[in-house]
C-alpha cells in the first residue's frame, strides 16, 4: 500500500511541474494518442506496442516532464480499452524510469540512432521487471519466480522497442520536432 502512495505522490508531483511549463501541449496530445491507439492496435502481439518507443522519443526531443506525462496518462487511458488494474500504477513507474534513463543518456542517444535501439531494448526488461513489482506487491508472488516467467514477455517488448525507434525516429521528428533556426 505504501507503495501505491508513493507513485500517486510521485504522479502528483510531475502534474504540478507539468502545471508551470510552457509545453506543447497539442502535441503530446497526439504524442499521447498515437501511443494508445498504438497499444490497442498491437494486443494480439503480447508485449510489443510502439508506446515504449513513443515515450523515450518524446523524453528525447521533448524532455523530462512531457515524457513523464506520457508516461502517467498512457496506461491510465489503454487500460480503459484494455483493462485497469494496480498494474497501472507500476507501468507509470516502469515508464517513468524509462524516461529517466533516456533523459540521463540523452547527449549519446541524439547521436546513435543504434544506441537508442539497445536503450529500447534494455527499457523492455527495466519497464517488466517494473511491472513485475505489482504482482510481487499484490498477490505476493516470488519476484525471481516472475523474472523468469516474464523473460519471453520482456524480450518481445525489448525487440520491440529496438524495432519501433529505428521506424519511427525520423518520422517522429519530422511530424513532431520543429527546429527553429
Amino acid at each position: 500500500m505504501v507503495t501505491y502512495v508513493l507513485i500517486l505522490i510521485i504522479a502528483a508531483a510531475i502534474m504540478s511541474r507539468f502545471e508551470r511549463t510552457d509545453i506543447p501541449i497539442a502535441v503530446l496530445t497526439q504524442i499521447l494518442a498515437l501511443a494508445v491507439i498504438g497499444r490497442w492496435l498491437f494486443v494480439a502481439i503480447p508485449n510489443v506496442q510502439p508506446s515504449t518507443a513513443l515515450l523515450m522519443l518524446t523524453a528525447l526531443y521533448f524532455g523530462f516532464t512531457s515524457a513523464a506525462m506520457l508516461a502517467l496518462f498512457v496506461p491510465i487511458l489503454s487500460g480503459l480499452l484494455l483493462g485497469l488494474g494496480p498494474f497501472v500504477l507500476f507501468q507509470f513507474l516502469g515508464w517513468l524510469l524509462v524516461v529517466l534513463v533516456v533523459i540521463l543518456l540523452k547527449p549519446l542517444l541524439r547521436h546513435s540512432r543504434w544506441l537508442l535501439a539497445f536503450v529500447g531494448l534494455g527499457a523492455g526488461f527495466l519497464f517488466g521487471w517494473t511491472a513485475n513489482l505489482s504482482f510481487a506487491e499484490v498477490i505476493g508472488a516470488d519476484f525471481v519466480k516472475l523474472l523468469v516467467l516474464s523473460l519471453p514477455f520482456d524480450v518481445a517488448h525489448g525487440i520491440g522497442n529496438a524495432v519501433f525507434l529505428i521506424l519511427l525516429h525520423d518520422l517522429f521528428v519530422r511530424i513532431f520536432v520543429r527546429e527553429d533556426g
